[in-house]
């Protein structure tokens, strides 16, 4: 008997501990905000990207990354339960498992991804899949008041992969 309560003891000390760890969440979720860095080193980024092109295609190519890759003033990150939702300003926010598997997504231009996440370390990774090419975004918290954004976009029409950083801030209107 007094073995069989010190099991169960053990069990319910474990399974405390277990959803104690559970319930505090990774420091990628939040909401953080961006008012102070400018969309200029995402520019020169696409610059960068398609300088190689040729003069018929360069200017689609930059239109169209352009029109995709504005730099967003506010990212709010949350996890219920086992799925992670991603938001960018006042955008259709992205939901998917936290399990890594793929799930069906449409834009608000209507262009169909598959979007998956999953979370290496401390850092959270979204992968966007379309035909003409993928957008993984990496998001590494630097402390527990900063968030760092590192885009890369390839597509077999690109000759190199746009690349660039952007970071962010803890709002502190909105922390835990």
């Amino acid at each position: 008997m007094q073995r069989s309560a010190g099991y169960i003891c053990a069990a319910l000390l474990i399974l405390g501990l277990s959803t104690a760890a559970r319930a505090e969440d990774p420091s990628w979720v939040g909401v953080f905000v961006n008012d102070e860095q400018s969309d200029a080193g995402i520019q020169k980024a696409i610059e960068a990207a398609v300088a190689d092109m040729n003069f018929l295609t360069r200017p689609i190519a930059r239109s169209r990354l352009k029109k995709t890759n504005s730099m967003a003033k506010r990212i709010v990150i949350s996890r219920q339960g086992e799925t992670i939702s991603v938001r960018f300003d006042e955008r259709k926010p992205a939901e998917m498992p936290a399990d890594g598997s793929a799930v069906k997504w449409t834009g608000e231009d209507g262009e169909q991804f598959d979007v998956f996440a999953r979370v290496e370390d401390a850092r959270l990774v979204q992968t966007f899949k379309a035909e003409d090419g993928q957008r993984v975004n990496s998001f590494s918290p630097e402390d527990a008041q900063r968030l760092t954004l590192e885009v890369q976009i390839t597509s077999p029409r690109l000759p190199k992969p746009l690349t660039y950083t952007v970071r962010y801030r803890r709002d502190a209107a909105s922390a835990r």
